[in-house]
């Protein structure tokens, strides 16, 4: 008996130990976690344009779990509910351009999923553009009226278009040109009741919080396609404006028009020469190296009136304003700005005129507030003068007759 009792503890012992070392097992590291169930998925980005077929872009899927956790090994498949606009790859969420048209690109994991817009919009080819004919790009963001005289008009900073779509730009001058799209239609106005024909006439609408049209890309639209697109057309226009005043004319004037808040209340002409440079004795400011780097070169090699007479001689167009009762720099009165604030030109003047080429020569003109863009009379009375002297100046010195 005593033997017996000997040999059933330890069987007692050793169920116990096992039974212990099994509850104890189930609660260590080693045991298999939940798997994270998909609640959400955010695409990005979350509204995109392709502006040329076979352009792409590469979405992607941010997919979280019901406590807003971020699952990084989540699997993702793609679809696009147009085919025919664009196609999307299934496990990777590369987007293709096919065709114009919008689509929605979704993203699924599980049973969750999220969605992004994609529009293609891919211009047709140009049409003749009809004299006194306004035509328009995406949304209307630009706007062209075409013209047959040898002028061409931007307004890049008067817009109003506040695009939902296109965010804020984060850097960089956002201030209106207040009243300069007023300001250009007026001109256009009366060129036409003077000559019973049009100039081009170019105008961003979007406002400078979102484009700035006179700037580079990069700067204007600060990496949203939409912007880009805009820019794209404004700036397009000019250079179907360009052409064709070249076509008809030879040669002509683009004029790109902004507005000022400096105190002096006078026009500024800018021809991409600083203030300083204005202030030269007339023979260097004759110099050859002043003469190429002005948004004006072309016309400056083919008139007989010297580079200092185009500049701030009394044939000049700030001596043709002054004439007209609007106090300019240069002209023969203000030949430079005196040490005061002077914008001498930006990204369009150098863009659209003849520094780098080309028979269209280019002219900034900084109007300001007071007289000349604040009430509907000033404008008016602008209009007027600088029309009368525009085509003086094309008659002297172009030699091209309304």
């Amino acid at each position: 008996m005593q033997a017996e009792r000997r040999t059933g503890r330890p069987r007692g012992s050793l169920l116990r130990f096992l039974a212990t070392a099994t509850i104890l097992g189930l609660g260590c590291g080693d045991a298999t976690e939940p798997t994270p169930v998909p609640a959400s998925v955010a695409v990005s980005p979350s509204i995109w344009l392709l502006d040329s077929i076979g352009a792409v872009v590469q979405f992607a899927a941010n997919v979280r779990d019901a406590n807003g956790s971020s699952i990084s090994s989540a699997a993702v498949t793609w679809s696009s509910s147009n085919g025919s606009v664009a196609s999307v790859d299934p496990g990777t969420g590369r987007a293709v351009a096919l065709d114009s048209g919008t689509t929605t690109i979704r993203a699924t994991s599980g049973g969750a999923s999220g969605t992004a817009s994609l529009e293609v919009y891919v211009s047709q080819s140009a049409p003749p553009y009809a004299p006194g004919e306004t035509s328009y790009g995406r949304n209307q963001y630009t706007e062209y009226l075409a013209g047959d005289l040898p002028i061409i008009v931007s307004a890049p900073h008067g817009g109003y278009v506040e695009a939902m779509e296109i965010p804020d730009r984060t850097y960089g001058v956002i201030v209106q040109d207040r009243n300069t799209q007023e300001l250009i239609r007026q001109i256009a106005a009366e060129a036409f009741q003077r000559t019973g024909r049009h100039p081009h006439i170019v105008i961003c609408r979007l406002h400078r919080t979102k484009l700035d049209a006179n700037r580079e890309v990069v700067e204007a639209a600060q990496g949203n396609p939409f912007a880009e697109r805009a820019w794209k057309e404004y700036h397009g226009f000019i250079e179907e404006a360009k052409q064709a005043v070249t076509t008809e004319h030879g040669s002509g004037l683009y004029l790109d028009l902004h507005g000022h808040g400096h105190a002096i209340q006078r026009l500024e002409l800018g021809y991409l020469l600083s203030g300083s440079e204005l202030g030269l004795p007339d023979d260097q400011l004759n110099g050859a190296s002043l003469i190429a780097k002005s948004s004006i070169r072309a016309l400056a090699a083919q008139t007989d009136t010297t580079f200092v007479g185009l500049i701030r001689g009394p044939t000049s167009l700030g001596g043709l304003l002054q004439v007209g009762g609007f106090p300019t720099v240069p002209s023969p009165s203000q030949p430079h700005p005196g040490g005061e604030p002077y914008f001498s030109g930006g990204h369009d003047t150098w863009r659209h005129g003849s520094r780098d080429g080309g028979t269209v020569s280019g002219i900034q003109i900084e109007a300001n507030f007071t007289g000349v863009r604040d009430t509907e009379a000033s404008r008016e009375a602008f209009a007027e003068a600088v029309t009368l002297a525009i085509e003086t100046y094309l008659d002297l010195h172009f030699g091209i007759a309304w």
